[in-house]
């Protein structure tokens, strides 16, 4: 989300978040001319289809593993509201780059089921589904499938998922399969998962399974044909390593193809225009230095059809 969003929001803190949802419709509007496939371009159309959410107070234990309307004692107290909903963590709309990339596969959402990985909040999945789409998304903040209760497209479905994904073998089951795309933008980095400094440094995304058994599970979820997506966008600088900023892909084409599948592009630059779509979304407000640090990547591997 954009510093400017931000400073609508606090100028209003009583009264919900008034902004998010026009400041959405006005990005979305800006960013809309750059756009070339026509599913993604009503895409962004639809963030005119969200509703203002009524605010609610929600408390949740320290580790995030749960939430309840009363607290206990010793729970965090945390609102659900429209900036929660749609825009929580990061720009829904950044989503973009991804879905142009996905769509130049001739990938086209209409009856599809779809999976987001680490999806962080509900404005992208909530675009999709009007366009027929069975939208997953999986998370570990208990709080998103509260939040998703209190909206639902008018077409297509939305199915949110709690948990550690793959370790937890129940929500492996409950997570299912047939799908079409299973996307994860900004979570499955290198840097999060296979940090390369300090050598014995710990992934800040424990997948629960090696590399192989992943991939493997992933393969296995998705339809002869689906696509498996990495997009990250990231700002790597010189100095002391940071995870976030190591967006490359923490899998490499070797292990992609031993688990089957045909990769399409790996680690492809898509800077160039993903510097476009920062620019009207109006990222430099609170990333000065965007047009000069960041850099996007995309891995594209697909399940044969045989």
């Amino acid at each position: 989300m954009t510093a400017l969003l931000l400073v609508f929001l606090a100028a209003a803190p009583d009264a919900g978040t008034p902004q998010t949802l026009p400041e959405l419709r006005r990005l979305a509007k800006q960013l809309e001319p750059d756009i070339a496939s026509p599913w993604v371009k009503q895409w962004l159309v639809n963030v005119n289809e969200l509703k203002p959410v009524t605010p609610s107070t929600w408390f949740c234990s320290k580790d995030k593993k749960t939430c309840g309307e009363k607290n206990p004692g010793d729970f965090t107290e945390r609102t659900i509201d429209d900036d929660f909903v749609y825009a929580r963590i990061s720009d829904p709309l950044g989503y973009a780059r991804a879905f142009e990339l996905i769509a130049e596969t001739g990938f086209t959402p209409a009856g599809k089921k779809v999976l987001d990985f680490g999806y962080g909040n509900l404005g992208q999945l909530l675009m999709l589904a009007p366009l027929g789409v069975e939208a997953h998304g999986l998370e570990i903040d208990p709080l998103l499938p509260i939040a998703g209760k209190k909206v639902s497209p008018k077409k297509g479905r939305v199915v949110l998922h709690h948990g550690y994904f793959a370790s937890d073998e129940q929500l492996v089951k409950e997570v299912g399969g047939g799908y079409d795309l299973w996307l994860s933008k900004n979570t499955l980095k290198r840097g999060y998962v296979h940090p390369a400094e300090p050598k014995d440094a710990k992934a800040q995304i424990d997948l629960g399974l090696d590399d192989a058994k992943f991939l493997s599970l992933v393969f296995s979820e998705l339809r002869p044909g689906g696509l498996f997506v990495i997009y990250n966008i990231a700002a790597p600088k010189p100095g002391p390593y940071k995870p976030m900023a190591d967006g490359r892909s923490p899998f490499s084409k070797e292990a992609l193809t031993a688990a089957g599948f045909e990769v399409v592009s790996f680690d492809a630059d898509d800077s160039p225009k993903a510097k476009v779509m920062a620019a009207k979304l109006e990222w430099a407000t609170d990333w000065p230095d965007v047009q000069e640090t960041l850099v996007a990547t995309i891995t594209i591997a697909r399940r044969p059809t045989r």
